[in-house]
């Protein structure tokens, strides 16, 4: 067997060349170097290692680590874990040589020792039922609309909406905010006018939104 490798070597030196070659890109500067594992469309893709200045072990997608893996940055600290895109996120642990941090991740920053729910209801006064969607991953934005025995509704008064970050905006009968940065902590407030219009309550209702994301919000009262 040996012998026949040899032979192709020599009779085909073109194709050694070839798959010497032949590179699998790490899109991360600080690991740029060298690189064994798996390959997908010439980019890091499934198990692999690679050794820049800094050194990942574990998994990759399109040239990123995402699932496990096990980043070491030049100084030794370490964080060993779950991976998104390239960043931090889910559970790990970074190891900063005497101490440790272990916990939940999202988007490259550390949110704490248990896992957030992507939303969390703080206080509600006169809402019969509510619903809160992710309806994308992509673009910060959410929407809010508010409902009356089954039927959208804008006949509130006293409207206050009160949010931690982003700006306010209104499209036709929904409102909302946009570009904010999350968590979330949004407060909505307003009098409203009972079915037969004799008389007003108070609606409340207070939540927060931890996951990035559009959101539509629907308030039944």
């Amino acid at each position: 067997m040996k012998s026949r490798l040899i032979l192709i070597s020599l009779l085909f030196p073109c194709l050694a060349v070839f798959t010497q070659e032949t590179e699998c890109d790490v899109k991360v500067t600080y690991l740029s170097g060298s690189y064994t594992g798996g390959c997908k469309n010439g980019f890091a893709h499934g198990k692999g290692i690679a050794q820049g200045t800094d050194h990942y072990e574990g998994e990759f997608s399109k040239g990123l680590p995402d699932g496990n893996g096990k980043y070491t940055w030049s100084n030794g600290i370490y964080y060993e874990g779950h991976w998104k895109d390239g960043l931090r996120d889910g559970e790990g642990k970074m190891a900063y040589g005497d101490s440790t941090v272990s916990g939940i991740w999202k988007d490259d920053v550390y949110v704490g020792k248990k896992r957030l729910p992507p939303y969390k209801i703080t206080y509600t006064m006169s809402v019969v039922r509510y619903s809160i969607t992710k309806a994308s991953k992509a673009d910060k934005n959410v929407r809010i609309r508010y409902y009356r025995a089954g039927a959208e509704n804008v006949d509130m008064m006293d409207l206050r909406l009160v949010y931690s970050s982003g700006e306010e905006y209104q499209s036709g009968s929904s409102m909302g905010i946009q570009n904010p940065t999350f968590p979330l902590d949004i407060k909505i407030r307003f009098r409203a006018l009972n079915y037969f219009h004799t008389s007003a309550f108070d609606v409340i209702f207070e939540f927060t939104i931890n996951e990035p994301g559009t959101w539509d919000v629907a308030l039944n009262y």
